[in-house]
């Protein structure tokens, strides 16, 4: 007689899993920074304008109901909002790409208005305005439509149909970018981008085929992990060690947990359909578009005005 199947894997202590690698990440991100920002105002001034770059991303998150949200801080590089969430709709999408940067340039067009229309101190008036300008200069070059950069996202997810040969050629396309402007500049931690979009072109294509080889076996991925039968789970489990690399090593047997069980449960999380709902007709997009290209023509102008003032 066969043992009987475990309960379907449910992590413990997400949270303060995230929390802790977001602290992680921070202090190495702050590390980084000191190496190579001498001073300490410039250093403050950049890394609370990421700071609030990235809450702006979560709490956007946290109000559509994201699961295991965090944020994570790349050396050198920036930082990016992680979570988790099976029906997203375009205007959620939206609102929290915008979210990030939208805040920012708001705060920068106000400081800016501020020095300008206040005496102050010249070194308090010129801190202020740097900050401004910051402020605005590098939300608003998130804004590109590049990906990954906001703009890009916004781009895909809202003008393009993400899964068309045109939304592939577009992140191929910001990926050969990168790559040049990286060698162009030689700044060579650019080209950490386009290798994760390498990365993620290869690990879709793994995820392509083993969603093909559960709808073959007829398992329903249309479900909540709540909701996911206890006997599913270890179907796709079984699926997942005989298909993806880095499952391989795994024991297949549905009787005992493995120590990577937690990185197999988030897999099959992803592995279950993922609805995007289409809810942003043409006017609305109008919208966001119109709104998108007055913030960047802000941006420029603001550019050429402080490059004039020179």
């Amino acid at each position: 007689m066969d043992a009987p199947l475990l309960p379907k894997y449910r992590p413990s202590e997400t949270k303060n899993n995230l929390w802790t690698s977001s602290l992680i990440s921070l202090l190495a991100y702050l590390l980084v920074a000191s190496l190579f920002i001498r001073d300490l105002k410039v250093a403050v001034i950049l890394i609370s304008i990421l700071v609030l770059h990235e809450l702006g991303h979560y709490l956007a998150m946290r109000h559509y109901r994201y699961h295991e949200t965090g944020i994570f801080f790349i050396p050198l590089l920036g930082a990016f909002v992680s979570g988790s969430k099976r029906s997203v709709s375009q205007q959620e999408s939206a609102t929290i790409i915008l979210a990030g940067p939208l805040p920012g340039i708001l705060l920068g067009v106000l400081l800016l208005l501020f020095t300008n229309s206040t005496s102050l101190d010249l070194s308090i008036s010129a801190v202020l305005n740097w900050a401004g300008m910051a402020l605005v200069l590098l939300n608003g070059l998130n804004l590109l439509p590049i990906y990954p950069l906001d703009g890009g996202q916004l781009l895909n997810r809202v003008f393009l149909n993400e899964e068309s040969w045109l939304s592939r050629g577009f992140v191929l396309l910001s990926a050969l970018l990168l790559t040049g402007l990286a060698l162009q500049l030689k700044f060579y931690a650019l080209l950490l981008f386009p290798l994760l979009l390498v990365w993620r072109n290869r690990k879709d294509k793994t995820l392509k085929r083993i969603e093909e080889q559960l709808n073959a076996a007829g398992i329903n991925t249309d479900v909540d992990y709540e909701d996911l039968p206890d006997e599913d789970y270890w179907k796709i489990r079984k699926i997942l060690i005989e298909m993806h690399p880095r499952f391989a090593s795994i024991d297949p047997s549905p009787t005992a947990y493995d120590s990577k069980e937690a990185a197999v449960q988030r897999q099959i999380v992803a592995l279950l359909d993922r609805k995007l709902i289409m809810d942003l007709d043409l006017p609305k997009k109008i919208m966001i578009a119109s709104l998108w290209m007055a913030v960047l023509l802000i941006t420029v102008l603001l550019v050429l005005l402080s490059v004039k003032a020179r």
